[in-house]
This record gives structure tokens, C-alpha cells and sequence, in this order.
């Protein structure tokens, strides 16, 4: 089956019920070669010439080329987070969300930066995002990785977005299995039929042994997640520590994830050449 091996999808169905509070049932999930290539799927299904894309920054560099991919007459719309604490900027996006807006790209737990929202934030996103019709897809990669005891939420889980929200997740970040190139997508808007389309003829399907490996995964039942977060925290807080004696660099604490991101605007550098 294109859409994956049922037991793998049935697996993550439990998982996504009991732990997301996402209500979809095997049919209504994709398994594909990596989080990049749901990513890619998601858009190509959605967008068409004129569209309008919110992209937070700073970001994963590959979204800016999976979107232009996806519809090359696309207009992505840059909103850049708060540099003091990294949230929203929520007047800024009050002002570029339009009814040309097709798509909004959400990744929390942050990469770059390690930001996780809180159900206040969530929610005042939520309450501005209900007056506008555009898709929601929300990449939650790194949900696993987060080390200051904030729980990870998910904004399919409110029914009321839940028909225009794309869930992308993989098994890359809290299972090392990072060459094993597998994620997957889930939504219970109908235009999962799309995407399998768009998926049949972009990929076929997952190679099997890669799927019974994931398998493996979820059974293991993240015993190695309160160790493997520990030690991620302990990296951050070094990684803080040692900046304090620097009069140049700083950094804001991160929440979860693998990154940290450094403030160096107080050096003469620009970032690429600071690199």
C-alpha cells in the first residue's frame, strides 16, 4: 500500500490518539521517506500559482525550496519570531494573514531555536487564525525532545482546526534513525486522497524493512527518552553557562529540540561570516 504498511499506520494512529489527542484512524496517514518529503507532499497538494505562504523565521533553510518546488509561483511571506524570547510576533501576523493566505508553517518544539509554545500562546494563535480559512501544517519533529518540563501540544487536536491541519512527524529526532529517511503525514480533511496520489507517483512507497524498523521504534515505548533529554539539557545549560563570560554572545534558554540559537548582533559580524 502506498500509504504505508497498516500496522505501522495503525500504530501511529494509537499514538497519535492517546498521546496528541488527534483523532484519525489508520487511513488518514501517509507514511513517507522522511519529514522533508511529507513536507513536500503537503504543499504540492495545496498550493496554486498566487498563493501566499507564512513561513516563521528563523527556519529550517529546506522550507523555503520545498515550497518553491511545490508551486514556483507561490509568495512566501516571511514572520520573523521576537529576538527577546522568541514567541510570535502576533501583531505582525495580524497584518500579513489575507485571504490570499494559503498555508502557515508551524514547527514546535523550534528549529533553530528551541522555542515550545504554551497553551497560551497556542491559543491566542489559534483564536487568530480562526478568521481566516488557510491551512495549518504543523511539523512536530522534535515533540519528544523537550527538557524544560513544558508538554508538547498539537493544534490539530482542537476539532475546530482539525479539518485543515496537516500533521508532519518522523522517527528521525527521538530515534536516531536519521538515514532511515521515514516520517509521515496525517489529516482528516479528504485531501489525503491527493496527497496519496501525489505520493504514488513522487515515491511510490516506504521500502518495507524501513517501516518494520519504525515499528521496532514505537515498541520500544521511549524508554531512552528521559536519559537522551537529560543530556540534551545538561548541553544547554553548558552551552549558557560558557556564554555569560562573553561581553559579545548570548543566547535565550532553549525549551527542546537539538539547537540553540546565539545572539550576535552585538559583534561586527554578519551571521554568515561570524559562521
Amino acid at each position: 500500500d502506498s500509504k504505508g504498511l497498516f500496522e505501522l499506520r495503525d500504530k501511529i494512529s494509537t499514538k497519535l490518539r492517546s498521546e496528541n489527542k488527534i483523532s484519525v484512524n489508520p487511513d488518514q496517514i501517509i507514511i513517507t521517506p522522511g519529514v522533508k518529503m511529507a513536507l513536500s507532499i503537503s504543499l504540492a497538494s495545496i498550493l496554486e500559482p498566487g498563493d501566499e505562504v507564512i513561513n516563521i523565521l528563523p527556519c529550517y533553510p529546506s522550507f523555503y525550496q520545498q515550497i518553491l518546488i511545490a508551486n514556483s509561483y507561490a509568495k512566501v511571506i516571511d514572520l520573523d519570531l521576537k529576538k527577546n524570547d522568541f514567541s510570535i510576533d502576533y501583531i505582525k501576523l495580524k497584518k500579513i494573514l489575507s485571504k490570499k493566505t494559503k498555508v502557515i508553517i508551524l514547527n514546535f518544539p523550534h528549529n533553530p531555536t528551541g522555542k515550545m509554545l504554551s497553551l497560551q500562546e497556542l491559543e491566542k494563535l489559534k483564536k487568530i487564525l480562526s478568521k481566516y480559512k488557510c491551512w495549518i501544517i504543523s511539523d512536530e519533529i522534535y515533540e519528544y525532545l523537550n527538557f524544560n518540563k513544558k508538554k508538547h501540544l498539537s493544534i490539530a487536536a482542537d476539532e475546530n482546526f482539525a479539518s485543515r491541519c496537516i500533521t508532519i512527524n518522523g522517527f528521525s529526532k527521538a530515534y536516531s534513525m536519521t538515514g532511515w529517511r521515514i516520517g509521515y503525514l496525517t489529516t482528516k480533511n479528504k485531501i489525503i486522497n491527493l496527497m496519496n496520489k501525489v505520493h504514488q507517483n513522487m515515491n511510490t512507497n516506504v521500502a518495507t524493512f524501513v517501516q518494520k524498523a519504525a515499528m521496532e521504534a514505537i515498541n520500544m515505548k521511549k524508554k531512552h527518552l528521559k536519559s537522551y533529554n537529560k543530556q540534551l539539557k545538561k548541553n544547554c545549560d553548558y552551552i549558557a553557562e560558557s556564554l555569560k563570560e562573553s561581553s559579545l554572545l548570548s543566547i535565550n534558554p532553549s525549551d527542546g529540540g537539538l539547537f540553540t540559537f546565539m545572539n550576535i548582533s552585538k559583534t561586527s559580524y554578519k551571521s554568515d561570516e561570524f559562521c
